[in-house]
């Protein structure tokens, strides 16, 4: 037969090992498959007494039964000479016979007059059965019954189908038909316009098929979406595979759990231990997180723990090949040192927690990740208990506490782990810490002062209940410590009722955490979000805190309209609309607009010491608000601590309320001075911009929390060895591409990721930025101050890897403003009459690229061309695009 079906359970291949199916009996088989075995045996049959049956074939049905060629008059089949080698070597493809296991027909009714060559009564039931087993050579032999006779025939209606034998209407054979074929680019037009997908995407996927250049075997490819990417709990780690579970699969995924009796609030969890082991899949960037490690890797690997330096091993080819060459030579590979349980090494990590709104709807739940990658998920209406919702993170800190020296609890463990400080919004550091929110008295996380009630008037009409806020006018009260912390409670002796209650405390305190200066007042909340975005929104409506009229407005307007047109590669928004879109603000757009673009957005129109006022908040973030991990120098915090006190007494003289999270901005260099770090390394932007991952993913609104899990195992099991510029790692190449970008600030030198060329546009790849001969991403600063308008990039001499910027320098530079700081000392310029004598630079040369939009315009409509030369009336106001220096 050409035809052999065969019945395969999931459960027959097993660790690559064939398996014995379970047999099914015939009788509890469907009526429609069994219609589909009537139909392959008659086919057969078909087939047998038409061509003949061959010699291998011919021999196994007659050591099944000696009758079964003459009940159905088959003829041996005989293959010419010069044909033998090409059957017998076809038939040695197939499988053996012997080696099957078949559950052919049992009942197969069938009135068919074709299968006779003689005018013989028709055979009207014909019962076959093949079984054989080789391991116990049994074979069940054929056993037929044929009833010779109509008259004995005695069938079911239910069996019976009226049209046996006839065919249908073939339209699969388009032989004599004319097709057009359908080039690959044409195929993922039509998917990518049918299925929606973002252009960043596709550019994403064009980049990978045109640097890859993979061959594709279109027959190989899976039939489904969930043949492609398929999950279960083998892709885990050993902890969640054999862990125990209510579940009818062999190989669960991480339980999601109810966190009470009453179903308010389901948590997954992932494991604090396994994130910074490398095997979890909540690390979202799992193989660029392994690189940090590169040049330790290098330098010192006995510092990094053992299943880190395996991952990292296989990352770098050198070090493969070398550990191949070592077992070939027969001597054996090189095992690892063991750590004592005195000399391991030790993470400080930082974790951080806030509420995402996975749906649009706010009476939903809402999801609170745990991250140090992700640790854990919670999803709930409302917050959960407070125990149970951190008992799985404390039960491994306590394990992994370097002052635990229980040798049953610490089995095991290759590193050890303290908590450095936790990132949160002001709402959830309250629900952590168990204290007054933002709205109470004595709310001040750092201080010890009772805030003022103050009314805002927010609207004209006076219909509406009037608003109010709390307001800390103090500006050196006495600070709160973390000694004295549980003294915060209301008593006899004490008023502050900064903490709930004595019986609702923290499970953090138990770790002996530090409660007041462990949580930090994170930047992108307290200062951007609270207190920037607080006073932008007074800009735009409200007039006791100082409201632009409604030209002043429109010009603000006009001027963000044409920044649109400035915006470089690094920022992945524009700045909307003030009067329109202040309350809408993203927290990335209150940062371009403060640390960018606020000097050319509100010259000329707003105050010029209410304009001072906002630089001061600018020059505060420049003195302490390093994206680095390098330490801050105690003049600079001392000089931020007094300007963001000076900012505060300021609003006070101008009669603007001092919101808590104004207050709260001024405390923001006792972070510094603890982390010893900008407090920009401290902020929540890398979390925020994770937390989109949870909305983007979910299909829909059924089971959130396992369509989470799902998906960031299928990341975990099928993303490749990427960078995180999304560069596939697969060469040790590209392994030693990734260490030199790390080590690049040491040597000084540029590395060059990739240098194109598209429709008169060069562009030159750098780790950081992108640089290219257009604006506006054609500014760059010298490493001798001079700025650079570049017009074109080349490779001279061509494929030596020397690359050149061509371009202008500005003659005219000048700081952008004086007071109350000079914008000169942080690379911030005013620039004019671009010189006419063209240069050329070598790429080492680059300081960094610059954010160029022009200043003070006379018409606002049409952007200006900036390689023009010697213009004098056009004034371009430029800065470092600082996330990346």
């Amino acid at each position: 037969m050409d035809n052999r079906f065969e019945l395969v359970s999931d459960e027959q291949v097993y660790d690559g090992k064939l398996k014995r199916k379970r047999k099914v009996k015939v009788n509890c088989l469907t009526p429609e498959y069994r219609q589909k075995m009537k139909r392959i045996a008659v086919k057969e049959l078909h087939q047998w007494m038409s061509n003949g049956v061959s010699e291998s074939f011919m021999t196994h049905l007659k050591e099944l039964s000696s009758t079964l060629p003459e009940l159905f008059a088959l003829k041996q089949s005989f293959t010419p000479a010069l044909e033998i080698s090409t059957a017998n070597k076809e038939i040695s493809k197939q499988p053996s016979f012997d080696y099957l296991e078949v559950d052919m027909l049992k009942d197969l009714i069938e009135n068919n007059s074709d299968m006779r060559t003689n005018p013989e009564p028709e055979y009207c039931i014909v019962k076959i059965s093949l079984h054989v087993h080789q391991a116990e050579k049994s074979v069940d032999f054929l056993t037929s019954d044929v009833i010779m006779s109509d008259d004995n025939q005695q069938l079911n209606d239910a069996d019976y189908d009226g049209f046996q034998g006839t065919t249908v209407l073939d339209v699969t054979d388009s032989s004599s038909l004319s097709s057009n074929i359908l080039s690959f680019t044409r195929i993922l037009q039509h998917w990518a316009a049918s299925t929606n997908q973002k252009k960043s995407h596709l550019t994403y996927l064009l980049q990978l098929l045109k640097e890859h250049k993979p061959l594709i075997d279109f027959d190989t490819l899976p039939a489904s979406g969930n043949q492609l990417i398929f999950i279960d709990g083998r892709n885990m780690p050993q902890p969640f595979a054999t862990s125990e579970n209510t579940t009818s699969k062999k190989y669960p995924l991480p339980p999601v759990i109810d966190l009470n009796i009453n179903g308010n609030g389901r948590y997954c969890h992932f494991g604090l231990e396994n994130a910074l082991s490398g095997i979890s899949p909540g690390s979202y960037f799992h193989n660029s997180d392994l690189l940090q490690y590169a040049t330790i890797f290098k330098t010192n690997p006995e510092c990094i723990p053992i299943c880190i330096r395996k991952k990292v091993e296989q990352l770098d080819g050198e070090a493969v090949m070398e550990e191949a060459r070592r077992i070939l030579r027969g001597e054996g590979a090189v095992p690892y040192t063991q750590q004592s349980s005195m000399n391991i090494p030790h993470f400080k990590a930082d974790i951080t927690a806030d509420g995402v709104q996975l749906f649009n709807n706010s009476e939903k739940a809402e999801c609170i990740p745990i991250c140090i990658v992700v640790h854990s998920v919670r999803h709930s209406k409302g917050k959960p208990d407070i125990n149970e919702f951190l008992s799985p993170v404390l039960e491994e800190l306590i394990r992994l506490d370097p002052n635990n020296h229980d040798e049953f609890i610490t089995r095991g463990r290759q590193f050890t782990v303290s908590l450095r400080c936790v990132i949160a919004d002001w709402p959830m550091r309250s629900y952590l810490k168990r204290i007054k929110g933002h709205s109470g008295y004595w709310s001040c996380e750092r201080c010890v002062q009772k805030g003022v009630s103050c009314d805002i008037n927010s609207s004209r009409s006076k219909k509406k209940k009037q608003k109010k806020t709390i307001q800390f006018l103090e500006l050196n009260p006495p600070p709160r410590t973390d000694e004295d912390f549980l003294t915060y409670c209301q008593s006899d002796n004490c008023l502050d009722e900064h903490i709930n209650s004595l019986h609702d405390l923290s499970p953090l305190h138990k770790l002996n955490f530090p409660m007041v200066s462990g949580f930090v007042l994170e930047p992108m909340h307290t200062f951007y979000a609270g207190c920037v975005g607080g006073r932008l929104k007074g800009i735009a409506g409200k007039k006791s805190e100082g409201k632009l009229s409604s030209s002043q407005l429109a010009k603000v307007d006009q001027r963000l309209a044409l920044l649109k047109l400035c915006k470089p590669f690094e920022f992945d928004r524009h700045v909307r609309s003030l009067s329109q879109c202040v309350k809408k603000y993203k927290h990335h757009e209150i940062r371009d607009m403060l640390m960018y673009i606020l000097i050319p957005v509100f010259s000329g129109i707003l105050q010029a010491d209410k304009l001072e006022n906002l630089l001061l908040l600018q020059y505060a973030m420049l003195l302490i608000g390093g994206f680095d991990s390098s330490p801050i120098s105690s003049a600079k915090i001392k000089e931020a601590s007094r300007v963001l006190k000076l900012y505060v007494q300021q609003l006070i003289d101008f009669g603007y309320p001092i919101r808590p999270t104004t207050h709260a901005s001024s405390h923001l260099p006792e972070d510094a001075v603890k982390f010893d770090c900008g407090v920009e390394a401290l902020s929540a932007f890398v979390f925020e911009n994770f937390y989109r991952f949870f909305r983007n993913i979910l299909s829909s609104g059924n089971l959130p929390l396992e369509q989470i899990r799902n998906r960031l195992v299928e990341r975990s099991k099928y993303l490749l060895p990427t960078s995180a510029d999304g560069m596939i790692i697969n060469s040790s190449k590209q392994f030693h591409i990734e260490l030199k970008k790390l080590e690049a600030n040491k040597s000084g030198k540029k590395i060059v990721v990739t240098f194109t060329e598209w429709k008169g546009t060069r562009k030159i790849i750098f780790p950081d930025f992108v640089l290219t001969n257009k604006y506006p991403n054609n500014i760059c600063l010298l490493k001798n101050g001079n700025i650079v308008v570049c017009k074109d990039l080349i490779e001279s001499p061509p494929k030596s890897k020397v690359f050149l910027i061509i371009g202008s320098l500005f003659k005219v530079r000048e700081p952008a403003c004086v007071q109350p700081y000079l914008s000169s000392d942080y690379d911030t310029f005013l620039v004019s009459k671009l010189d006419d004598l063209i240069g050329e630079w070598n790429l080492n040369n680059v300081q960094c690229k610059m954010y160029a939009v022009p200043y003070k315009l006379v018409d606002y409509s049409k952007l200006p061309d900036i390689t023009l030369t010697n213009v004098s009336n056009i004034k371009w106001f430029v800065t470092p695009i600082r996330h990346t220096i």
